[in-house]
């Protein structure tokens, strides 16, 4: 295996590993703004209510996003398997 082989299959895990964590980082930054902006208008700073709503926006996007990760991330394995067998013989 060769030099260029092996960054090229480094970057190809580093861009699935950001393709699929980017919908999670989405919500929750989305979240904190939409609660900073509320806590910043009344005045009110508690840790719990920054803390909730990026929860539920993240669960909420791991359940709307499921099929789509796992399909993703199914590709991803096979294409890896493949490679690595191909590699033995």
């Amino acid at each position: 295996m060769s030099t260029a082989e092996i960054v090229g299959i480094a970057r190809e895990m580093m861009v699935m590993t950001l393709t699929l964590a980017t919908p999670f980082l989405i919500a929750a930054v989305v979240a904190s703004l939409l609660v900073g902006l509320f806590q910043a208008g009344t005045r009110m700073n508690d840790l719990t209510l920054s803390f909730v709503p990026r929860f539920f926006a993240v669960l909420f996007v791991l359940y709307a996003a499921a099929t789509w990760t796992g399909a993703r991330m199914t590709t991803y394995l096979e294409r890896a398997a493949i490679a690595a067998q191909t590699l033995r013989e």
